[in-house]
């Protein structure tokens, strides 16, 4: 990792003289390295403070210290002391010259980067940024990847898929918030494991879609080819097994599977649903196609989907509509054309505010 770059990006943010690019460039190395997530927040929430003359005072004298503590280690942080005692001179005295607050900014901001580094360090152990890849998606986008194993992976709006970067060595698995399609290639000596809030996926070398939105009440994953082994966590030593065109559904809230109600999390094994007389017309991934499919489905939940496929946010001022139900399939259809369909079926207006809707009487 380049820390002199982060600093630096981050040093330009603060002086409030970063552009769009460089601002990208600072969320994506952050995303590579999460540990510096919460030093930074912390960095971002001094520089906003304004401390008194004597706390001032007292944090100057520490910073020297630590400048001087850090460099006796051999630890660069970027900038000589005499250029960061200038910058930040100029800068208190009211200079504004925009050099002058980034180098400021840097400075500071290296500094502190620099000591969280050293301070979180293990005692006689090297520092070590957990080895951790992303792969995420906003709303209204989807992305494929393959993996280092030569597995393939298809992200689904508003997913998220990490795994370590010594995947495909000596193990295979990864955490998934949201929805993906998965086909895996297979290796009997490590087995693909899939991490999830609600369940773990276990399988060796096979294809299935696997949604697990955070904000959803069901978990669920459709097997097409192969096999699959699912287990609860709520429920340890239970292992489910699926066969082709079966599927899993796993959920905290018992009415949504139409079960006794429990307090661990209940699950229910189905066969997979079409929306056509084509036995390839599948609607649990269906969205692999691009289309958006829904049978019987609540306006409510059905929002939800919408959201994440158009990249929208609906709220409904009228509550009473959330009960609406749906059938239907939106494939070339902008936002403004599905809501007029659904007005085809069902009595409601909505307003259109930028990205926002609002669903009313």
């Amino acid at each position: 990792m380049n820390n002199k770059r982060i600093w630096e990006l981050m040093g330009r943010k603060l002086a409030g003289e970063a552009s769009v690019e460089e601002l990208q460039e600072l969320e994506g190395l952050l995303r590579e390295h999460p540990d510096l997530h919460f030093p930074v927040e912390a960095i971002a929430n001094i520089w906003k403070t304004t401390p008194d003359p004597a706390e001032r005072a007292e944090g100057e004298e520490a910073h020297t210290r630590l400048i001087n503590r850090m460099q006796d280690r051999g630890i660069s942080i970027g900038l000589p002391a005499e250029e960061q005692q200038a910058a930040v001179f100029q800068l208190e005295e009211g200079k504004r010259r925009p050099w002058l607050r980034y180098v400021a900014a840097a400075a500071v901001a290296g500094v502190l980067i620099a000591a969280a580094a050293w301070w979180w360090q293990p005692s006689g152990k090297t520092a070590h940024s957990p080895a951790i890849s992303e792969v995420a998606t906003r709303n209204g986008s989807r992305t494929s990847v393959q993996l280092p194993d030569g597995s393939h992976v298809w992200l689904n709006a508003g997913s998220k898929l990490t795994y370590s970067k010594d995947f495909g060595n000596n193990n295979r698995e990864v955490n998934l918030s949201g929805e993906a399609f998965f086909d895996i290639a297979k290796n009997a000596d490590y087995p693909f494991i899939i991490h999830t809030a609600r369940m773990d996926v276990k399988v060796l070398g096979t294809r299935f879609n696997l949604k697990a939105y955070p904000d959803d009440k069901m978990t669920e994953a459709t097997l097409l080819q192969g096999s699959i082994e699912a287990s609860l966590k709520g429920r340890p030593g239970e292992r489910i097994i699926l066969k082709p065109t079966e599927k899993i559904l796993v959920s905290d809230d018992s009415s949504a599977l139409h079960t006794v109600k429990a307090s661990e999390p209940v699950m229910a094994v189905k066969h997979l649903t079409y929306y056509a007389e084509q036995e390839d017309a599948i609607v649990e991934t269906s969205w692999m196609e691009n289309k958006l499919v829904f049978r019987d489905e609540s306006f409510a939940s059905l929002a939800a989907r919408m959201e994440r496929w158009y990249g929208v946010t609906i709220r409904f001022a009228d509550k009473q509509k959330e009960e609406l139900r749906f059938t239907g399939v939106f494939a070339q259809e902008n936002i403004q054309q599905a809501l007029q369909a659904l007005q085809m079926t069902a009595a409601f207006n909505y307003t259109l505010h930028g990205t926002e809707i609002i669903i009313n009487q």
